[in-house]
């Protein structure tokens, strides 16, 4: 199972389960259109796993008596808000519980029961994890009934970062990942879509911002209705979808058709002095131009993504860009109040602002606290991606906090330099972050409990200088899984115990094996031969460093 219950009671009697399994909820009638609609998708989706899910388990096995009962149907019921609003509250709770008996001539039912409709999205994934294929028989089983399942999340948001920019994703390979997503508890898919390597996004106020500034205008942009569909397939999931459009650093496409507004624009060879990466460019503070450009774009691109909270970027920002820039320097001995970070004060506020009157919560990341101390007002979302001492500093002057270190929970690292001319070049953020490396990472490490709470929850992220279509999934797979269980259910489990490797490697094993039947190419974390005899393959005692 993954992830892990909160609460999970479980026996060894095997019931027998059919593709026809009655599938009803008590109460759906009364919801909305769009939950019954919700309902509807899951439902057929369940049924596609009954039909199909013929996965036979590398290191679960079950025992099958010839008098194993059989589970009649699953009786579900939406116990609070049926509406299909979806936000950072939302109840995803649930539970589920399967009988092993009843009484005499009764048929065996099965319960789901959840305050919201996505939290029966959650039960239904939770249920197709307990069904298992026996290979002698023939047959899908539910073993080790019965089952008694309470379960919610430990965070709020439990986030993927894809960077859609540096390489491109069609929108079937977004909408396969949101459902790997849900089967793993995901609940928001932070799409970076835009950077400095391309601009993908088809905007209609400015259509040249994609038809030079994408890799193809024609077959790698994503249009309205590209971005419709995959908000739309994400909600049906239980999924939240943020777009950031990052500002003012990383900002070089935009040069291609605007290249007014955009300072030190790909500056070679020595890239270095003026960005973090290759090719530089930068907002201009100090033109209206720029203003006017994010007083359009900013309204377009708010209104196509219907979450409450939109990331504004801000990371990254050289100030040496702007010091080499003509227009820049002239405003600041026009204005000699003024300094380079007063100029990024004033085009955070403005862009803020904007997100404000579109009725948007912003999301930045932590250099616009952390290191230009920008006094931001406190609903601010902040997205940590460093070190545990920055989450507490952040969370310390009271802001709300995403945590996500690089140093536990980058699937982009440990794959070599991708910097040309650097034979002997290293990711800049190695090592590779195995399962087990991301598994250790607590967000709340060293927080006081007020500070605790501030932590709204995680992300993992993939950037993508080498990663694209051809092995994303295995970049993401089972890794992001493992960072899926800390976010849902916690480092502790119920009796305040610390989860351990030790005792997840074996359920991570079964899960990445099944959603390699599932069709993902999902990569494998041991020899074959440790996946069947579980343990076996553990470091022995004498070997681990005893500091």
């Amino acid at each position: 199972m993954w992830p892990i219950p909160q609460s999970w009671l479980n026996g060894n009697e095997t019931l027998k389960i059919f593709p026809s399994l009655g599938i009803k909820c008590t109460n759906i009638e009364t919801a909305e259109e769009l939950t019954q609609q919700i309902f509807e998708g899951a439902k057929n989706r369940f049924r596609e796993f009954l039909v199909n899910e013929k996965y036979i388990s590398p290191n679960v096995h079950f025992e099958v008596s010839k008098n194993s009962l059989t589970l009649h149907s699953l009786t579900i019921e939406i116990t609070g808000d049926k509406s299909s609003k979806l936000n950072l509250n939302t109840n995803e709770s649930y539970e589920l519980s399967i009988p092993s008996t009843s009484d005499e001539n009764q048929p065996l039912i099965a319960h789901l029961k959840a305050s919201t409709i996505f939290g029966i999205l959650h039960g239904l994934n939770t249920f197709t994890q307990l069904l298992y294929f026996s290979k002698e028989e023939k047959e899908l089983f539910l073993p080790f009934a019965p089952h008694y399942i309470k379960d919610y999340p430990r965070f709020a948001h439990r986030g993927l970062l894809l960077d859609t920019s540096r390489n491109y994703y069609p929108v079937r390979d977004l909408l396969s990942m949101l459902d790997v997503m849900s089967w793993n508890k995901f609940n928001v898919f932070h799409w970076h879509i835009v950077d400095a390597n391309s601009w993908p996004v088809k905007s209609e106020v400015y259509p040249e911002l994609s038809e030079k500034g994408a890799y193809d205008p024609e077959t790698m942009i994503y249009t309205k209705e590209d971005i419709k569909t995959i908000v739309e397939f994400a909600h049906q999931r239980g999924i939240r979808v943020i777009p950031e459009f990052d500002m003012p650093g990383h900002t070089f496409a935009i040069s291609y058709s605007m290249p007014e507004i955009i300072t030190c624009p790909d500056v070679q060879p020595n890239w270095n002095d003026f960005s973090a990466s290759p090719p530089s460019g930068q907002m201009n503070p100090v033109l209206p131009a720029t203003y006017e450009f994010l007083s359009n774009l900013i309204p377009e691109m708010t209104s196509w993504f219907p979450d409450e909270f939109y990331h504004t970027g801000g990371d990254e920002v050289v100030m040496n860009c702007w010091k080499a820039t003509d227009s820049v320097t002239a405003y600041l001995k026009e204005h000699p109040n003024d300094t380079y970070e007063s100029l990024l004060k004033m085009f955070i506020n403005r862009l803020h602002s904007l997100v404000r009157e579109n009725d948007k919560i912003p999301i930045t990341w932590q250099e616009m606290i952390v290191d230009h101390k920008l006094p931001l007002p406190k609903d601010v979302i902040v997205q940590v991606w460093t070190t545990e001492d920055n989450i507490k500093k952040v969370t310390e002057l009271g802001y709300r906090v995403i945590a996500g270190s690089a140093d536990y929970w980058y699937l982009d690292c440990g794959h070599g330099g991708w910097v040309g001319d650097n034979p002997d070049g290293n990711s800049w953020c190695d090592p590779f972050k195995h399962w087990q490396r991301i598994y250790s990472y607590n967000p709340t490490k060293g927080l006081t409990e007020e500070e605790a709470k501030r932590v709204i929850g995680g992300e993992t992220l993939l950037w993508s200088e080498q990663a694209d279509p051809t092995n994303f999934e295995t970049r993401l797979w089972p890794r992001a899984s493992s960072a899926a269980e800390i976010l849902w259910s916690g480092n502790y489990d119920e009796n305040g115990n610390l989860r351990t490797t030790k005792e997840a490697l074996s359920r991570l094993n079964d899960w990445r094996f099944r959603m390699v039947a599932r069709g993902i190419r999902a990569e494998p974390l041991q020899p074959l031969w440790c996946v069947k005899n579980p343990g076996k393959c553990d470091l022995p005692p004498a070997l681990k460093n005893p500091f």
